[in-house]
């Protein structure tokens, strides 16, 4: 058990790796995002140049977070790639072995 979950660690190694630093980036995001929904609500109603930073600054989270969801899908599309061409090799590998487990021999 110990040497298929090092294998599977193996191949998959930089993924999870990526996925990590996006949940920590995404994680900090979150919390800026908070942070900004906290302090727009004590923004006063006459400022502009408040309600444009405050509305710029929305709108930059969102990117963010848009950014990081769309990188998260690509490794997602990148790992089942991955995981398609292994399971492909073994298929080529096991109707490889077939056919010449079943050429007669010339005796």
């Amino acid at each position: 058990m110990g040497h298929r979950a090092a294998q599977w660690m193996g191949r998959h190694f930089y993924i999870i790796l990526f996925e990590v630093i996006l949940a920590i980036i995404f994680l900090f995001a979150f919390i800026n995002a908070l942070k900004i929904l906290n302090i727009s609500f004590n923004i006063q109603k006459y400022s502009i140049t408040d309600q444009l930073l405050m509305t710029q600054s929305i709108d930059s989270i969102l990117i963010v977070m848009l950014l990081l969801l769309i990188s998260l899908g690509l490794l997602n599309v990148i790992n089942s790639n991955t995981r398609l061409r292994g399971v492909l090799k073994n298929i080529e590998f096991n109707l490889s072995k077939r056919r010449t487990d079943h050429k007669p021999q010339d005796d």
